[in-house]
Parts: structure tokens; C-alpha cells; sequence
């Protein structure tokens, strides 16, 4: 009796095991309730549905997306663990950080680009500033002041932005970066810095509370969240380029079969009525680019953000 209940044991604890490896997790690179964390959701269910298996969100934040990526790579179950990450730590990283300790190109299979995300120029409110190009009149009229945007930290997307801006405009901007981005609100809303580029689903809740004020949008199309706001570029600023898209990687040592049923099973996810309900009201465009476009997709990003930190000799404190 007690060899069968030791064998009924055993197998018990080895059907946990398998199931363990078998929990298909989304791994992302900030914390709950930000922007990615509420897309990686809106996916999660839906991918659930079309692999027919449950799919959780683990949260990793830190370190420009450094730890998030080092934990998919480690991963002891490659196949079932998927890392949806922005520019940061995919494409970013690798300009800006000579002591990364991973290589995106080496360590990563592409599954999918998912979404693309609305990006916008806010300042706090109320101001009296109208628009991009009121700002930019100000800051030429009085060299004298100071005008300040807060990032999220040196060589995130959000101090990009505002480094392609000032060539754009052909202004200075003093740059004060922050231990995340929520820190950066409090002080934007508290008119203690003066301005910000992000992704619209991470300022849209301060936007209508009225917290904050858009002065443009970051791309060539307008926005039906954002009625009546234009573009940089019709607003006389070019050069600032979107970098609000989110994608799908795996660790390398995941099989091409997996890589190829996550991809097709996203595929069809991007697709559903209610998926893409959810993320465009936050900002999120579904934007599905198979794993060969958007290996294509990461290798050009990453060129351009190369450029950009060689050009403005912009260095990571490490």
C-alpha cells in the first residue's frame, strides 16, 4: 500500500511539474496597471481563447526592460514563455547601453509586432500655451527661460522623443530624467516640469481628467481620441518619429514551431471585434506584422535609434 501511495505521489507531483511548464505567461517590462501591463491583459485573454489554455501576465520592471529581457532568456520553459516588449528593451538598449548584458538579435526569436500606439507632446494644465508650435514660438522668444521635459530615464522613448524635438524645432530643452514615468507626472501635473512625450494609453487618464493638455501628436495621422489636435508635422516640426509599437518575442532557445503557433494564434487574436475595441480606446492601433516582417521591422528600428544616440553622443550612466 504505501509503494502505490509513493507511486501515486510521483506522478502526482510530475503532472504539476508538466503543467508548470506548460502555463503560458506574457512577461513585461513595467509594472501593473501601466500601458503595456494593460495591453499584454487585452491580449492575454484572447490568446487564452485561441490556444485554449490559460495565459498570465508576470510583471518585470526595472532597468529599461534589462530585467524583463534576462528573465525570458533564463526561462526554464522557453516554449511558453512570450515577452511583449516596446523599442526599450528590443532596440534601444543595444545603442545606448555598451555594458548590456544580452543581445536582442541573438537572444530573441521575433513572434509578432502586436500594436502601434499613439504618441503625444503634453504639458500640464491649465497653461496658456496653444499648441507645439506656440511652444516652440516661446521658447525661441525668451532664450533666457528654461524649459524642461521630464523622461522616464536616459534612453527611453520618451527622452528620444524629446531629442528628435529639439532638432526638429531647432530648440534646446534642458532634459530631467526620472526613476519611471510616474514620477514624471506628479511633477508635470504640478507644473514642476514642463513637458512630456509618451505613448497616449500611459497620459490619457490625466488628459481627461484635465491634468494635462495635449500640444501634438507624434506621426502623420491625427487621432479620433484627440479631436481637433494636430500633428508635429503640420505644426511645421518634422523628424520626431513615432516609437510607440509593442511586439512579440521569445527566448531563442524556443522551438520554431511554438514561434510560428504564437504568431498565428495572435494573428487571429489582432482580428477580434472586442480585442481591437479595447485597444484603440486606449490608444493601441492592433498592428500584426508576422515574425519575418518584424525581424525586418527590429532591424531597421534599431538602425535608426543608433543613429539618433550617435548623432546627439547620448550615453547611459551606468
Amino acid at each position: 500500500m504505501k509503494k502505490y501511495l509513493l507511486l501515486l505521489q510521483c506522478l502526482f507531483l510530475s503532472t504539476l511539474s508538466v503543467q508548470a511548464l506548460a502555463q503560458l505567461k506574457i512577461v513585461v517590462a513595467f509594472p501593473t496597471g501601466g500601458p503595456t501591463d494593460r495591453i499584454a491583459r487585452v491580449l492575454a485573454e484572447k490568446l487564452g481563447d485561441e490556444l485554449k489554455q490559460a495565459v498570465v501576465v508576470e510583471n518585470k520592471p526595472g532597468a529599461s526592460g534589462s530585467i524583463a529581457a534576462q528573465y525570458v532568456i533564463r526561462s526554464s520553459s522557453p516554449n511558453s514563455t512570450l515577452f511583449l516588449s516596446s523599442a526599450g528593451a528590443l532596440t534601444i538598449n543595444p545603442a545606448i547601453d555598451p555594458k548590456l548584458s544580452y543581445d536582442p538579435t541573438k537572444d530573441f526569436k521575433p513572434v509578432a509586432l502586436v500594436t502601434d500606439t499613439t504618441a503625444v507632446l503634453v504639458v500640464g494644465a491649465p497653461t496658456e500655451i496653444k499648441d507645439a508650435a506656440d511652444l516652440v514660438a516661446r521658447i525661441k522668444k525668451d532664450p533666457s527661460r528654461v524649459y524642461s521635459a521630464g523622461s522616464s530615464g536616459i534612453g527611453a522613448t520618451s527622452h528620444l522623443s524629446m531629442e528628435m524635438f529639439q532638432e526638429g524645432a531647432g530648440v534646446k530643452i534642458l532634459h530631467v530624467p526620472y526613476k519611471g514615468a510616474a514620477a514624471v507626472f506628479t511633477d508635470l501635473v504640478g507644473q514642476r516640469v514642463d513637458m512630456f512625450f509618451g505613448d497616449l494609453p500611459g497620459v490619457q487618464s490625466l488628459i481627461q481628467a484635465e491634468k494635462l493638455k495635449v500640444l501634438g501628436i507624434i506621426g502623420n495621422q491625427r487621432s479620433s481620441l484627440l479631436p481637433g489636435v494636430r500633428t508635429l508635422v503640420e505644426q511645421g516640426i518634422d523628424g520626431v518619429i513615432p516609437t510607440g509599437w509593442y511586439g512579440m518575442v521569445m527566448a531563442a532557445t524556443a522551438s520554431d514551431a511554438v514561434i510560428q503557433t504564437m504568431s498565428d494564434a495572435l494573428a487571429k487574436a489582432l482580428k477580434d471585434a472586442k480585442v481591437i475595441s479595447q485597444l484603440e480606446s486606449m490608444g493601441a492601433m492592433p498592428t500584426y506584422e508576422s515574425t519575418v516582417d518584424f525581424k525586418a521591422f527590429l532591424k531597421k528600428d534599431a538602425g535608426r535609434w543608433d543613429e539618433l544616440i550617435k548623432r546627439r553622443n547620448l550615453k547611459l550612466e551606468n
